[in-house]
């Protein structure tokens, strides 16, 4: 990597971090899809691993309520990991030709719930058996693209979970995807010296970031505003919007 490179990309960090501290996700997403403009795929998830595992860590332990997210969410975590590192596995240093695809679906995606602000509630009685579901195709997308946030954010979002919990639960689940991201790049020989040193230093401006996020009152990540209602059926069960913006997932009847 050039010098204009490396400080093009820790300004990002600093931007991606202050936008984490703020709502608590977010680092991983924007850096990706800043630093593709100077930086091929695979360089990119590699500058991030490092600046992830702090930070999510960091969100992770703040809270008091680790052991039961853990207990709770381990459904989800588990398969999202074994996945994660044997997609890394099978697609190799330089990955498919069409992971970038993958990558312009989730950001658009991702973007499009976030513009329209619709956020899902997925029933008490669909968690368990969507959550290893939702772990597979999250790692499968992280392994790809280095970011899981679709399926594995609107999924989180959607749980019925206190706002101050949410923020230490999506801590805890991608602390636990960004540390599976690390080992597996350094076991698979994909993070290297040079890309090691500058992700390393890549932790100070995410980290920074992140102090001046959370300086202000953290905005909370499962608000939504509506965009109308719209009655529909999923997966032979009820989907519907019960109140304008929010989608509601139950079991069928």
């Amino acid at each position: 990597m050039t010098a204009s490179q490396v400080i093009f990309g820790l300004a990002v960090f600093l931007i991606a971090g202050t936008v984490k501290g703020l709502v608590g996700l977010g680092l991983p997403t924007i850096t990706i899809a800043l630093t593709l403009l100077v930086l091929p795929l695979p360089e990119a998830i590699a500058l991030i691993s490092l600046s992830t595992v702090v930070a999510n860590v960091w969100q992770a332990a703040v809270g008091g309520k680790f052991r039961i997210i853990v207990r709770r969410q381990w459904p989800l975590i588990v398969p999202l990991m074994i996945v994660l590192y044997l997609t890394l596995w099978l697609v190799g240093q330089k990955g498919p030709n069409w992971a970038f695809l993958v990558l312009a679906i989730v950001l658009v995606v991702y973007s499009a719930l976030g513009l329209l602000r619709i956020r899902l509630h997925i029933h008490a009685d669909l968690e368990k058996p969507l959550a290893p579901v939702i772990g597979v195709v999250s790692g499968f997308i992280a392994g790809l693209v280095g970011v899981p946030v679709v399926p594995l954010m609107p999924y989180l979002q959607g749980l019925d979970i206190k706002p101050t919990e949410l923020v230490q639960t999506l801590g805890v689940v991608l602390c636990a995807t960004s540390i599976t991201l690390t080992v597996s790049l350094l076991f698979l020989r994909m993070l290297d010296g040079p890309h090691a040193i500058v992700s390393a230093a890549a932790v100070v401006p995410a980290l920074v970031g992140m102090w001046m996020g959370q300086a202000d009152p953290p905005a909370p990540v499962d608000r939504a505003v509506p965009p109308g209602r719209v009655l529909g059926t999923f997966a032979h069960g009820r989907l519907y919007f019960r109140q304008p913006g929010v989608v509601i997932i139950s079991p069928p009847c």
